[in-house]
């Protein structure tokens, strides 16, 4: 057993882009690493290096293995990454149709761990234990008066004469 290799959530393994474009192309057939940074490389606009990595994190998972032919690496998919895959889904699936702590009826609706519903009052800013302290930022403090329609765009006002001086 290698050393240096660890253990790769599927679900990580295959999160990136380029490794699933990768696990796609390899699911033709088997190619040399050359041919998959040509392509893969085009499509994402990376080098080489960086689809070497790709492909390693798929071989330290389980996705691809590899085998040498002189001078040339063959990688190929392997039975073993699909099959961790679709294990963690199964996981997933069996949890999700099990449902503890969930309504069937209103699975979608209520949770019984998220705490107390929503009930429409505003939500505390200020944390635990202190009343929220709202105020009046944002908010209409009067009732909006509507336009007299006879004043027109630009209202005139009537001048005001100034009392003359005693």
């Amino acid at each position: 057993m290698d050393r240096y290799k660890r253990t790769i959530d599927p679900f990580e393994a295959m999160a990136e882009p380029v490794r699933r474009r990768l696990v796609e192309v390899l699911a033709d057939g088997e190619h040399t690493a050359g041919q998959l940074a040509a392509v893969v490389g085009a499509e994402f606009r990376i080098s080489r290096t960086a689809v070497s990595k790709h492909l390693r994190m798929l071989r330290d998972a389980g996705f691809v293995d590899v085998r040498g032919d002189f001078q040339w690496r063959w990688y190929y998919l392997t039975r073993d990454g699909l099959g961790s895959l679709e294990a963690a889904v199964e996981r997933l699936r069996q949890k999700m149709t099990g449902g503890i702590g969930w309504d069937s009826d209103l699975r979608a609706k209520r949770d019984p761990l998220a705490g107390p519903g929503y009930d429409g009052r505003p939500v505390p800013r200020k944390g635990p234990g202190r009343a929220p302290a709202r105020g009046t930022r944002g908010h209409q403090t009067l009732r909006p008066e509507a336009s007299d329609p006879e004043a027109g765009l630009y209202p005139v006002f009537p001048v005001v004469e100034a009392m003359p001086p005693p």
